[in-house]
């Protein structure tokens, strides 16, 4: 529906709701009729010349507030603020809780939409102290209030608080989009910690997080951090190695980390292994990368001969360009200038590229966020597979 339309539907509608209103009282005069039909019929010229924001002051201006016509001033509230008219939608609201005549119902519905306004104005104090106050009374809004308190203390990055509300939301009614999200609550308090080098602290957040969400890979990193930071390179291990039970997709991540805890411990045994298994299962161009790396140590032609196997299974920029640069070391003459020609294009082709994406929005860059930039999900941005990525 286009937005002139969905403003002539909204407009019917408040005089519909203003019809029902009058049927509540006495006959109407004459010149209130006219009054309110000269409105009507103003505001309704004011849409049609493409006056949107002029047209519903003067429906505003012209509607009787009562029980029918309650939701349409609800709903022309909600629909200033996402126009980005706060001012406004706070306007409408504060005057629906004016009402003398307003319920109990409609007055937490009203007081909710103007927690929301004060938010989308930045006014986060007002907003929290209203939205607390309409908490304490435990309402059947009580999960509507708890999840708005979540949004506000996560935009303002209170992270205790925001922890506090949430394991209260989750004992209420419990959601796995919000245990994910009180995982990565978790992780933010371990991050700071982790940057004061108290490890102690920092460890049991991640705990926490994994009690939440036990498929939270952030925490299982970060947990493998502060292990390796204490040099408990064997349960480090053990962590990363969680990762891809949780979500193979990371994998890729890990493998750095991954490989320098088992060059600690065991001089880099098991990590083929590792390798081998997931490559098996869930093959990506940076395993097939460290395979043959790993293989070119002992073999260089046999490293050479995987590498063009895999590819041929596995097609991947990332693959080919290696490939390259593994026949550069043995080409000579006009042989090396192509192919040196050939791998700088590719080099810079894949500089190019971004290697994380949001599968929620679609946002892409070339740093791992825990958080979309873009749409705010937590855990989404993931490495891109297929030809230009993993």
């Amino acid at each position: 529906m286009t937005e002139l339309g969905l403003f002539l539907v909204l407009f019917i509608a408040l005089f519909v709701g203003w019809v029902m209103g009058r049927r509540r009282s006495e006959k109407p005069t004459k010149q209130e009729l006219k009054t309110i039909s000269s409105d009507y019929f103003r505001g309704l010229n004011h849409l049609l010349n493409g006056q949107q924001s002029e047209a519903i002051d003067a429906f505003v201006d012209s509607l009787e507030v009562n029980s029918e016509t309650f939701d349409i001033h609800l709903t022309l509230g909600n629909l200033f603020r996402k126009k980005g008219e706060i001012e406004k939608a706070i306007n409408v609201h504060q005057n629906l809780l004016a009402r003398p005549d307003i319920g109990e119902r409609e007055m937490r519905l009203v007081q909710l939409e103007l927690a929301s306004d004060f938010m989308s104005a930045g006014l986060l104090d007002r907003a929290e102290r209203l939205l607390l106050n309409i908490a304490a009374r435990k309402t059947e809004f009580q999960a509507q209030i708890l999840t708005l308190l979540i949004d506000l203390y996560e935009f303002e990055q209170s992270w205790d608080k925001a922890i506090r509300i949430s394991e209260q939301s989750q004992k209420a009614k419990p959601s796995v989009k919000e245990a994910q999200r009180l995982a990565h609550f978790h992780c933010e308090l371990a991050q700071v910690q982790v940057k004061k080098e108290q490890w102690k602290q920092a460890f049991t957040h991640f705990r926490n997080a994994l009690d939440a969400d036990p498929k939270c890979v952030r925490a299982s990193v970060g947990m493998a951090e502060v292990l390796c930071e204490q040099r408990r390179y064997r349960d480090a291990i053990k962590e990363l190695k969680n990762v891809a039970e949780q979500d193979p997709d990371f994998i890729p991540v890990i493998l750095p980390n991954l490989k320098d805890a088992y060059q600690r411990v065991w001089s880099g045994s098991g990590y083929h292994q590792f390798l081998v298994e997931q490559n098996k299962d869930h093959s990506s161009a940076s395993l097939i990368l460290a395979l043959a790396k790993h293989y070119a140590q002992d073999d260089k032609r046999f490293a050479e001969q995987f590498l063009i196997e895999q590819l041929r299974i596995h097609p991947t920029i990332k693959g080919f360009k290696e490939l390259i640069q593994m026949q550069l070391s043995e080409s000579q003459g006009v042989n090396e200038q192509h192919l040196n020609v050939l791998f700088e294009l590719i080099d810079q082709l894949t500089k190019a590229k971004h290697k994380f994406q949001c599968r929620q929005c679609g946002f892409s860059g070339h740093q791992l966020h825990w958080q979309c930039p873009s749409c705010k999900s937590w855990g989404s941005v993931k490495p891109i597979h297929g030809l230009e990525g993993e």
